[in-house]
């Protein structure tokens, strides 16, 4: 598969007259060979077989227990699926061992919450969430059991943007992702200020690759939410759209193929920052699409072929009482190692 693959590359830059490139079109296929080697064996995608693998699709499952928190009327035994997917998986030894582990902790947090609920609103739910499970997910706890934890923290807009000038770390702390918007559109100018703003993200050898598009026409803003996904039950109120690409004409060897990612998600976080900044509620929705759904967009408007979606971010004006996901971060010893 992989020689003919190199024969079709090689194919085609023979019709484009560029022979003398075909060395380093078969080290950049090698490359991506062994980058995909390397996904195929450790990602989700084709396998789960260790814990880190279990975390990731946990984390996934309570998310979405979390974004249906923040509705406002609550739709009883709403993700019954991803409630039997944590079953599954929050009842493995290796999760169980694990339990101290931030996200697993709030995992069972999530569960008991979640029953909790709907014993408050004597919403049945013994079907798919049994008494006995949610005893054992709150044994389980032990004394980090909290009865008033919640997934989804309440905000008024004045009190979320109080916080927003203040020195970086509480600044930092306080941004967070809305989904709850008024409809009313931001003034274009405060846009600009923002992605301004954005512009001081350092990029590899200062190239700066990122470009940022804005969406307002509303069938168009809801035609790629849809191909999208992720702000399913949100969208009602959403009439703009950011788009951030990178270009990958600007990098230059086979070392840095996937350097428009980094780039990428540089100027993505600082973005978010300036957006909140600048008090213009904002969502990141994750792109990670294939090339089929890529192509879609193209019936709606076109980019550069050059150009590579990072992000989808929803903006607006956050209503004055809304929800956002709890979204534990994980503790630093979890993350943070010294090499010795």
């Amino acid at each position: 598969m992989i020689k003919n693959i190199l024969k079709r590359i090689i194919s085609l830059m023979i019709g484009e007259k560029k022979v003398s490139k075909l060395g380093d079109l078969k080290f950049l296929a090698l490359n991506y060979f062994q980058d995909l080697k390397l996904f195929y064996i450790h990602s989700n995608a084709f396998r789960i077989d260790s814990f880190k693998k279990i975390e990731a699709i946990i984390i996934l499952d309570y998310h979405s227990i979390e974004k249906g928190l923040l509705f406002n009327n609550l739709k009883p035994g709403f993700a019954e699926y991803k409630i039997k997917n944590l079953h599954q998986n929050l009842n493995k030894d290796v999760v169980k061992s694990n339990i101290t582990s931030s996200q697993i902790n709030v995992a069972f947090q999530i569960m008991c919450q979640y029953y909790e609920l709907h014993q408050k609103i004597n919403f049945d739910i013994s079907n798919f969430f049994t008494l006995e499970q949610y005893g054992f997910y709150k044994d389980s706890l032990k004394e980090s059991y909290s009865s008033i934890f919640a997934g989804a923290v309440e905000y008024q807009q004045d009190d979320f943007y109080k916080d927003n000038q203040q020195n970086f770390e509480i600044f930092s702390q306080s941004r967070k992702s809305i989904r709850n918007f008024t409809g009313e559109k931001i003034d274009i100018s405060i846009i600009i200020k923002a992605v301004k703003l954005s512009l001081n993200t350092p990029s590899v050898c200062n190239r700066q690759s990122s470009k940022v598009y804005l969406l307002e026409n509303k069938q168009l803003v809801d035609q790629v939410l849809t191909i999208q996904g992720g702000m399913s039950g949100f969208t009602k109120n959403i009439n703009q759209l950011l788009i951030l690409t990178t270009n990958r004409s600007s990098f230059y060897n086979v070392g840095e193929r996937n350097q428009m990612f980094i780039d990428g998600g540089l100027f993505l976080m600082n973005l978010l920052y300036s957006l909140h900044f600048y008090k213009i509620a904002n969502c990141p929705a994750n792109w990670g699409k294939t090339i089929n759904e890529e192509k879609m967009l193209e019936q709606y408007f076109k980019i550069a072929e050059s150009e590579k979606i990072i992000c989808i971010i929803p903006i607006g004006v956050a209503e004055d009482n809304f929800r956002v996901a709890l979204s534990r971060r994980r503790e630093v010893n979890e993350i943070f190692e010294i090499i010795k």
